[in-house]
């Protein structure tokens, strides 16, 4: 009986060891055929088209293939038109460029000066009033690695102005301007640009949208580096 079982034991004991060596050994490499290659090929074809195909279908974004090359910043100082005269309104901004071209910041601006009605009312004076904006800043400038070159700015945001005698007023502020700008150095640019600023939502007895409204010219100092 114990003859039985170790023969027993012994043939499974074989068997196990063979069955381990038939899963665990390593196929035997393909002859050199013509088959071979054509069959890798065939395999790895459907990966390139699937990568391809990912690259057509990838989402399109506005600013996803500018890459990030300079920073911005400096003081501002405009005439704007209000009334038969001018108002000089001065501030700063602040911002990233992006591609070299198209930059996008932030800034704030107030008049030195009081500003006035379009039209002189029939009994008294013209009503005076501050007037101070802000808003995002979107420029765009081709060719800004020419020495002179254009630069188009757009300007959106909240305006307020305080009416002598009635009180104060908020409003949507916009601004488009055109010039040019100027590379005196690597980390100083002028630009000079005129352009018209809208008001909106102007909600007051004596003061409408287009007293806020006018004509712009500016000269923008611009301290920074691009890379």
């Amino acid at each position: 009986m114990k003859t039985l079982y170790s023969l027993l034991t012994l043939c499974l004991f074989t068997g196990a060891l063979a069955a381990q060596e038939l899963a665990y050994a390593a196929p035997a490499p393909a002859p050199a055929t013509d088959a071979g290659p054509r069959l890798a090929y065939r395999s790895a074809a459907p990966v390139h088209a699937s990568v391809a195909d990912y690259s057509l279908r990838r989402e399109k974004t506005l600013l996803g293939d500018l890459d990030f090359t300079g920073a911005w910043g400096g003081p501002t100082y405009n005439y704007s038109a209000t009334g038969d005269d001018w108002s000089l309104v001065r501030g700063g901004f602040g911002g990233l460029e992006f591609g070299e071209t198209v930059f996008l910041g932030y800034g704030g601006w107030k008049a030195r000066e009081n500003f006035t009605t379009d039209e002189e009312p029939l009994v008294g004076e013209r009503p005076q009033y501050e007037f101070r904006h802000g808003g995002f800043i979107i420029g765009v400038a081709p060719g800004a690695d020419n020495v002179i070159h254009p630069r188009f700015t757009a300007i959106v945001g909240p305006g307020r102005i305080d009416v002598e005698g009635e009180g104060r007023d908020r409003m949507l502020v916009g601004q488009l301007m055109g010039g040019a700008e100027i590379n005196l150095f690597q980390w100083f640019r002028l630009g000079i640009e005129g352009g018209y600023r809208f008001a909106s939502g102007v909600d007051s007895d004596v003061i409408t949208a287009k007293d806020v409204s006018g004509a712009v010219v500016q000269i923008e100092a611009r301290f920074g580096w691009s890379w």
